[in-house]
């Protein structure tokens, strides 16, 4: 393999990490609308998900781990949160991927659907401890209603990248 090959090949297998940086990096851009950032879409989550059942070769739950934390210190959240978030969705997704792989897609999304619903519940009882109260569930209902409507077209443009990239 020539020095040319490799890089590619190391290019390719390190663009499922790249893109979830990218997309924590997206999540924390202001965007001028306001209480935007409290309802941004879980796109690491996404990433998280779909890698972990259909590359999780190329997606160390190491690197995802500070994926999430460099999502929290650009998002200005509790620093763990994205992280811990991540972590169950890998670990499930992984736990569960023969249960998804060869299966029609609205099993996937089910599945996500579910597993996120986990996370994200756990994410907000979390932050409900950090602030010794009840914090309001709207945001955080409405972040994970907008983050499992979008999950169908964020994972076709998964597959494309998955299909035509990373191989």
């Amino acid at each position: 393999m020539t020095a040319t090959q490799r890089v590619d090949l190391w290019l390719r297998q390190a663009t499922p990490i790249a893109l979830t940086v990218l997309l924590a990096i997206l999540s924390a851009v202001p965007i001028g609308i306001p209480g935007y950032t409290a309802v941004v879409p879980a796109y690491t989550a996404m990433a998280a998900f779909y890698w972990a059942v259909f590359r999780p070769d190329l997606q160390p739950p190491f690197a995802l781990f500070l994926v999430g934390v460099l999502q929290d210190i650009l998002a200005a959240t509790p620093l763990g949160m994205t992280a811990l978030s991540l972590m169950i969705v890998h670990g499930l997704a992984v736990s569960q991927r023969r249960a998804f792989l060869g299966k029609p897609f609205v099993l996937a999304w089910f599945g996500f659907v579910l597993i996120h619903a986990l996370a994200a519940f756990l994410v907000w009882f979390l932050a409900s401890l950090l602030a010794l109260r009840l914090v309001g569930p709207e945001p955080a209902v409405f972040q994970y209603l907008v983050t499992v409507t979008l999950f169908p077209v964020v994972a076709w443009v998964f597959v494309r990248i998955h299909r035509y990239v990373v191989r």
